[in-house]
C-alpha cells in the first residue's frame, strides 16, 4: 500500500511539473513585442487612403505609392526591420473593375466596395471515405465534408492584413476572432498559422505587414504572399531571408504543407507530419494571380462533416484553378468571419487564436 500510494505522490508530482512547464512556457504571456497594427490602423479602415501623387505617370504614381507606405511601415514599426516595399506596376482597380463597385454593396455572402470582392459559397460534399487513421476515431464522424470558399478580389495589397492577438508577437497571447475583426473592422477574416505553437517557437521566418518578427531555419515550407501580390511556397532549402526582404515579402505562414506543384496540380505527397495527414478541419489560402485569392474553411469532427484530407484540400484548389495553395493552422482554431459574425460551423464554440488575416479596405 505504502508503494502505491509513493507511486500515485510521484506520478501526481510529475503531471504537476509538466503542466507547470507547459503553461510557463505555452499559456502564460511572455516574450511580448508590441506589433501594432501598422496597416490596420483606424485611420486605414476610416477610408482615408494614401493618395497618390496627381501625375499621368501611372509608373511614376506607384513609385511615389510605394515610397508612403515604406515610410508609413517604418514609422510604425517600433525600429523592427522591415521589408522593401515593392508593388506591381499593374492597377488592380482597372485589371478587376468588374469586381468591384462604386459604393459598398454588402449581403449575408457578399461584400463589394471600391476596393475589395467577396463572394461566399458554402458547399457540402458526400465521400465513400471514412478516416480510419491514427486510432480511428475519426470514423464516427462518417464521410461528409462541408466548408465555406471565400474568392476574395482586392484593388490594393494592403486590403489583405494580418495581425497578432492583442496586437502583440509572442508566446501565450491570445483573442477571438470576432474581437479582433471588430477592432481592424475587417470585412472577413480566418484564423492564421498560429505562428508560436508549439512545434514552431523560435522557427521559421515571421513577416506580417512586412514587419520582420523571426528569422530563423525551419524543417517546414514557409507561404510568403509579396508586397507585388504574388505567393510562393518555399521549401526549407529554397528559402533565402536575405532575399526575402529584398524581393519585397509581406506576409509569411510557417505551418503548411503547400498543396499544389509549380504547375497547380494536386500533390500527392506533403510536407507534414503523420497528425495533419488525418481529416480535420481545416484553414487555407489560395492564390490565382496578383490581387486574386480565395481563403477555404473546411468544418470537421462533427456528424455532418468530418473535415478534409490534405489529398482532398489540394484536389479542391486545383480544380478551382489556383496557382499555389497553403495549409494553415486547422481543427478547433479554424474560424472565418464576416463583419463579426462567424461564417462557419467550428465543431466548439468559438475561443481564442494567435492570429488572423484579415480583409479590410486597406489604406
Amino acid at each position: 500500500m505504502r508503494k502505491i500510494v509513493l507511486f500515485v505522490a510521484d506520478l501526481a508530482a510529475a503531471v504537476l511539473l509538466v503542466a507547470g512547464i507547459w503553461g510557463m512556457n505555452y499559456l502564460i504571456p511572455q516574450k511580448g513585442i508590441h506589433a501594432g497594427t501598422v496597416l490596420a490602423s483606424s485611420e486605414g479602415n476610416k477610408n482615408t487612403r494614401l493618395k497618390q501623387t496627381d501625375t499621368n505617370s501611372k509608373s511614376f504614381q506607384t513609385v511615389s505609392r510605394e515610397q508612403k507606405i515604406q515610410n508609413l511601415l517604418e514609422s510604425g514599426s517600433g525600429g523592427m526591420q522591415t521589408t522593401k516595399v515593392s508593388l506591381d506596376r499593374q492597377d488592380w482597380h482597372q485589371k478587376f473593375a468588374d469586381k468591384f463597385t462604386d459604393q459598398v454593396v454588402s449581403t449575408d455572402t457578399s461584400y463589394t466596395s471600391p476596393n475589395l470582392s467577396i463572394q461566399l459559397t458554402s458547399n457540402s460534399i458526400k465521400t465513400d471515405q471514412l478516416d480510419s487513421s491514427g486510432d480511428g476515431g475519426h470514423k464516427r464522424y462518417g464521410k461528409n465534408i462541408s466548408y465555406v470558399l471565400a474568392d476574395i478580389y482586392i484593388g490594393d495589397i494592403t486590403c489583405l492584413q494580418t495581425a497578432f492577438a492583442q496586437d502583440t508577437y509572442g508566446v501565450g497571447y491570445e483573442e477571438k476572432l470576432t474581437d479582433m475583426s471588430a477592432g481592424i473592422k475587417s470585412v472577413l477574416a480566418t484564423n492564421g498559422d498560429s505562428y508560436s505553437n508549439s512545434r514552431h517557437v523560435d522557427n521559421g521566418t515571421i513577416i506580417r505587414n512586412g514587419v520582420i518578427y523571426r528569422l530563423s531555419p525551419t524543417d517546414m515550407e514557409t507561404c510568403v504572399l509579396n508586397w507585388d501580390g504574388t505567393i510562393k511556397v518555399y521549401s526549407p532549402e529554397e528559402l533565402d531571408t536575405q532575399k526575402l526582404i529584398n524581393d519585397g515579402a509581406y506576409q509569411s505562414w510557417i505551418f503548411g504543407p503547400s498543396l499544389l506543384d509549380t504547375n497547380g496540380k494536386a500533390k500527392n505527397s506533403f510536407l507534414t507530419w503523420d497528425y495533419i495527414r488525418q481529416s480535420h478541419p481545416r484553414t487555407a489560402i489560395g492564390y490565382y494571380e496578383p490581387g486574386h485569392y480565395c481563403l477555404l474553411v473546411v468544418d470537421g469532427r462533427q456528424n455532418s462533416t468530418r473535415g478534409m484530407f490534405l489529398g482532398e484540400m489540394a484536389a479542391l484548389f486545383e480544380q478551382l484553378g489556383c496557382k499555389a495553395a497553403y495549409n494553415l493552422d486547422g481543427g478547433h482554431c479554424s474560424f472565418m468571419t464576416k463583419d463579426t459574425q462567424l461564417v462557419n460551423h467550428p465543431y466548439k464554440p468559438e475561443h481564442k487564436i494567435q492570429d488572423g488575416i484579415f480583409l479590410t479596405e486597406g489604406i
